[in-house]
């Protein structure tokens, strides 16, 4: 009988879990009560033993004292196995010893110490050294050391079993330090920790955990967020419940971020323009691009929402940033942004008001687009013979670029377009590999940078092939003469 109904409770845990997790349908929230026990109930629901880190936070803590796992039962070696726990004659062994009882001097001595471990083991970042960083974090007596030591794992982006250690057992400012670790490491493991956090009296735990529950990207953390995030009184919480929000990349979720860049209140646009900068949807970046004009002041916050998108897309916008914004303050940002990017290669900016782009680098073929004067683009190759083009009455000689360039063009895969304009209708400026000195034009042009992983598949439009009548139009013309000279008066 006894089988039976654990059978049948764990069934009812497990069917519990599955719905809470992947159903599409709101949380229904009445009032405050029934908020609280909702986030009761599914932190319960959760367990953080599949950590994506494997620490042995039992081994780390007994190493300090010199704990026998065989022969004390307060360290059982296999989870399944029960014991009745006899306490130690001596509970000390298993406490961080007491402040009182270190002499000031010495206090000194091993903040500093401690401090100089978590830098090494933090350059090293090897699975020991997170080890290291780690024991530091659960064992040693200074307040100081531990909390630098949580601060340490999230700069790695690692130890979430350790921080959630450090939570249940710590205090306030070692607690406050280890929610913000876990929120830059946003493991869905802390999705229990971060449900807590939301109920914190503690502000800053709130705000963390706000924006780890949108690292998540669980359904449970969402409704959290809408129902009880974006409707707290205090702007910073709503802010940061922005920020969580636009991890999740849906677009009604975009709706409610470009509603609050609306917003009379800065925090609110502040945490709408962050939340911007989580999203993966492609009209979160022209929502940044239109927040430049509409939300000043907040030119950094864009800038660095910006950057945090990996993409062609974003280097090209960057790149226009910082040939109109005259802000000598916003272009060293910029230009750092850029420089951390290793945007490397030849870019082209229109210096004239407007530049056709064409199929093919002829001035009679098919438009593809028209680019206005200081858009930027990634210059992919450039033809090996010059030709002639009248431009506002007079013949100019250049050479075509193929470029790829933004493009709001409906269809247009990634935002991004390629096709061919006419060199004297543009500057060229290169961004140059530190490490590689000396590049030729071809090697500069092949140098891709990291944020172009995703424009292997560009506009389907850009690569039709041209039609029959278009090709042998074309034929002709390059039989004509070395040069070609078209009326191009734009």
């Amino acid at each position: 009988m006894f089988a039976k109904s654990s059978i049948l409770i764990f069934f009812t845990v497990i069917f519990f879990i599955y719905s809470t997790e992947n159903s599409n349908q709101p949380i229904e929230i009445n009032s405050i009560d029934s908020i609280s026990k909702k986030i009761d109930q599914i932190a319960k629901s959760l367990d953080d033993d599949e950590a994506e880190d494997d620490l042995d936070i039992d081994e780390l803590t007994k190493s300090q004292a010199g704990v026998n796992t065989k022969a004390n039962p307060k360290f059982p070696r296999k989870a399944n196995q029960s014991y009745k726990v006899t306490p130690p004659a001596n509970n000390a062994q298993y406490t961080i010893p007491s402040l009182d009882d270190i002499d000031p001097e010495r206090q000194k001595a091993m903040t500093k110490d401690g401090l100089k471990q978590i830098e090494i083991n933090e350059t090293k970042n090897t699975k020991t050294s997170l080890k290291n960083i780690a024991r530091l974090l659960l064992t040693n007596p200074i307040p100081e050391v531990r909390a630098e030591a949580a601060r340490a794992l999230g700069r790695m982006g690692k130890g979430a079993k350790a921080l959630h250690r450090a939570i249940d057992t710590d205090g306030y400012e070692v607690r406050q330090h280890a929610y913000k670790a876990l929120e830059k490491i946003g493991s869905r493991t802390s999705l229990k920790y971060f449900l807590k956090g939301i109920k914190s009296s503690d502000k800053d735990i709130k705000i963390a955990s706000y924006k780890g529950l949108g690292k998540t990207k669980s359904s449970s953390g969402r409704e959290m967020i809408l129902k009880i995030g974006l409707n707290s009184k205090d702007p910073s919480i709503v802010a940061s419940a922005l920020d969580g929000l636009g991890n999740f990349s849906r677009k009604d979720d975009l709706e409610i971020l470009k509603q609050y860049l609306k917003s009379d209140i800065v925090e609110h646009q502040s945490g709408a323009i962050r939340g911007l900068g989580n999203s993966k949807i492609s009209e979160s970046l022209e929502l940044l691009n239109q927040a430049m004009t509409n939300n000043p002041g907040l030119e950094p916050e864009i800038i660095f929402a910006i950057s945090k998108k990996k993409s062609l897309n974003a280097t090209l916008l960057l790149m226009k940033m910082l040939q109109t914004n005259k802000n000598e303050n916003y272009q060293a940002i910029i230009q750092r942004e850029i420089n951390l990017r290793r945007a490397f290669g030849k870019y082209a900016i229109v210096k004239t008001n407007t530049a056709i782009m064409r199929r093919s680098p002829k001035a009679s073929s098919e438009k593809v687009t028209v680019l206005n004067i200081n858009d930027v683009s990634k210059v992919k190759k450039i033809t090996d013979k010059r030709f002639k083009v009248k431009m506002n009455g007079q013949v100019v000689e250049d050479r075509y670029y193929l470029i790829q360039a933004l493009s709001d063009k409906e269809g247009s895969r990634k935002g991004i377009i390629e096709g061919w304009v006419f060199g004297a209708k543009v500057n060229t400026l290169n961004i140059l590999n530190p490490a590689k000195k000396g590049m030729t034009d071809e090697e500069l042009m092949d140098e891709d940078s990291e944020d172009e992983k995703d424009t292997t598949n560009l506009d389907d439009s850009s690569k039709k092939t041209t039609t029959k009548t278009q090709a042998k139009k074309e034929k002709e013309a390059t039989s004509k003469d070395e040069y070609e000279l078209e009326d191009e008066d734009e």
